[in-house]
């Protein structure tokens, strides 16, 4: 969304070019919203249940959207991109546990890896719809795209009630007889005597079992918890380590600085920034949802480890190519491999930071430290954004 805003000209001129530390602060927003979001995903989906907490999240999407369409000023604007951050937050940190805990087994890896593939599918809507709204002559080219954010969160509020809460929640909610009949409808064909619907309801009854001492913790007791005993202790690493990664990797300057990376290599028209937005995020969503099929064939670490490497590389090619084209601004096959890289940034980093990172953390936190513990990592991880 704002990689498209900013290529449209009525976006530039009504909100005076901004540049530097003001762009700055624009794109801050939507992080530092995230920052205030990740306190209320373990309250509202450890107490209220997955399913309020996902409508929750959708509601704050929604009132953000509107505001963001509805801006005349500055300041409306970045309001609007703090709340749609923590909306945002609350979805994905609501969302990812949902998935791992009503996924069917054989299924599980690659559901819950899926789940931040659409990301890229709600970065296409938004690109092309910058694409289509830029030739319009006045501020309706920038108040569409920004109100048409809302649509996916207006689905999520429609239709959340209609699928199941989580097994693992209502089993530890006391409310055992309606997680079974939920896992014999969706994994065993209504079959509650199903071996599968057993076993997943067993394991399910003994892990909450063991886990039911510490079920009940504060912040401060969480965060005490993260750093006792070895095991603890290397999960926060791999949580600390993964949400900066995320970011030191060049995700953020390719989110939310394309358009300036673009203008500084030759190409400054809208039409040229958002079709090169539009088609970038096109072969993204292609590679993210192939590469969300690897975990289960590849492994986690292996996916980490060749998308970092990608990543170098194509942060490499792409700084050096810059750095030819500042030299000499005649070099156009300099600014062309800046784009080419450009594109090719998405894939090495869908690789294996996309799903890969989604279904990760989950699985490395017990029940009762898994909503906390990616509340924890998304706070690391916008606080680095």
């Amino acid at each position: 969304m704002m990689n498209g805003l900013q290529s449209v000209t009525h976006w530039q001129s009504y909100f005076g070019t901004p540049k530097g530390a003001t762009l700055g602060f624009f794109n801050a927003a939507y992080p530092l919203g995230g920052i205030a979001g990740v306190f209320l995903i373990s309250p509202i989906a450890d107490g209220l249940g997955r399913r309020i907490g996902l409508a929750a999240g959708a509601a704050l999407c929604c009132i953000g959207a509107a505001i963001q369409g509805g801006s005349i000023n500055i300041g409306m604007f970045v309001i609007s991109r703090v709340i749609i951050g923590a909306g945002s937050v609350v979805v994905a940190g609501v969302g990812a546990p949902y998935i791992t805990e009503i996924a069917h087994p054989a299924q599980r890896s690659t559901a819950t890896a899926l789940f931040l593939t659409f990301y890229s599918v709600g970065s296409i809507v938004a690109a092309w719809c910058t694409f289509g709204t830029f030739r319009i002559n006045g501020t309706a080219s920038w108040r569409i795209p920004s109100a048409l954010q809302g649509s996916p969160s207006v689905i999520q509020l429609l239709f959340v009630w209609f699928v199941p809460e989580s097994p693992r929640w209502l089993v530890s909610k006391g409310r055992s007889e309606e997680a079974l009949a939920i896992l014999a409808k969706y994994h065993g064909e209504g079959d509650e005597n199903d071996a599968v619907v057993q076993f997943e309801y067993a394991e399910i009854q003994s892990a909450l079992g063991a886990e039911q001492s510490t079920a009940e913790l504060t912040l401060v007791s969480f965060l005490r918890e993260l750093v006792t005993g070895p095991g603890n202790r290397r999960r926060l690493f791999i949580m600390i380590w993964a949400a900066i990664s995320s970011q030191m990797s060049g995700n953020a300057f390719v989110s939310y600085y394309l358009s300036p990376i673009l203008t500084s290599v030759g190409l400054t028209s809208d039409l040229q920034q958002t079709l090169i937005n539009a088609t970038s995020q096109m072969l993204s969503w292609v590679s993210a949802v192939y590469f969300a099929t690897l975990p289960a064939k590849l492994g986690r670490r292996t996916l980490f480890l060749g998308s970092l490497c990608a990543m170098w590389v194509v942060d490499i090619c792409i700084t050096a190519g810059s750095a030819m084209f500042a030299k000499d601004p005649t070099n156009k096959a300099a600014a062309y491999t800046v784009v080419v890289f450009l594109y090719l940034f998405s894939p090495a980093y869908n690789f294996g930071f996309n799903g890969n990172l989604g279904l990760y953390i989950p699985e490395i936190l017990p029940f009762h430290l898994r909503t906390k513990g990616l509340s924890f990592f998304y706070f690391v991880q916008f606080c680095f954004m």
